[in-house]
């Protein structure tokens, strides 16, 4: 019954997924307005989508949005919230996440990095063949000496940032929660005034 009249092909659906069709202005604003809309406390709201932009930081793609919603229930946040919040990380700001992760856990592990970038593809393809294949010398050799600084550095990140995005949302949602009371309290208020009845 919901289902489009006109099923999109595998082509729109690649370049929706790195460009979205209604435009990255538009979209960020739908998440807005949907993140407003979730029911719950302007603190549950934040914190929910805290723990989805900290777990955005971990390398741990494809598993984001089920660890942030868990790690929400966990602390009594928004797990609606916090699928929201896992968004942080997509096609176009992971590359960059990537790097930051990296050169953070290098850098607590006191590596010289030099002046070759670390190889991801390389490094996702092999964490890729080492599941599907459980093959640890592979994991070990391919995978381990870029995925372990990433893992490291999205740490000390996730955490930084998640504190920063509770804090700065938690505020703005009570505001919006209270001023959405009053407009409904004001509707109220008129329509109990033109039919008579003191509100």
């Amino acid at each position: 019954m919901f289902q489009r009249r006109q099923q999109r092909t595998i082509l729109r659906k690649t370049r929706e997924f790195f460009w979205p069709h209604m435009g990255f202005r538009r979209a960020a604003v739908y998440f807005w307005h949907r993140l407003q809309r979730i029911p719950g406390t302007p603190s549950s709201i934040a914190a929910g989508f805290a723990c989805g932009v900290g777990v955005a930081m971990t390398p741990f793609y494809g598993t984001h949005i089920v660890t942030a919603m868990l790690l929400a229930l966990a602390i009594r946040g928004s797990a609606f919230a916090a699928a929201i919040g896992a968004q942080v990380a997509n096609p176009w700001t992971a590359p960059p996440l990537w790097f930051a992760v990296y050169y953070i856990g290098a850098w607590l592990l006191g590596r010289d990095v030099g002046s070759t970038p670390p190889n991801f593809v390389r490094m996702f393809k092999g964490l890729t063949e080492a599941t599907l294949q459980l093959d640890g010398r592979l994991f070990v050799e391919t995978v381990w000496p870029v995925f372990g600084p990433m893992t490291l550095g999205s740490l000390p990140l996730g955490i930084l940032t998640g504190v920063v995005a509770y804090f700065i949302l938690e505020p703005i949602i009570a505001r919006v929660q209270h001023n959405r009371f009053l407009r409904l309290k004001s509707k109220k208020a008129a329509r109990a005034e033109q039919s008579g009845v003191q509100p």
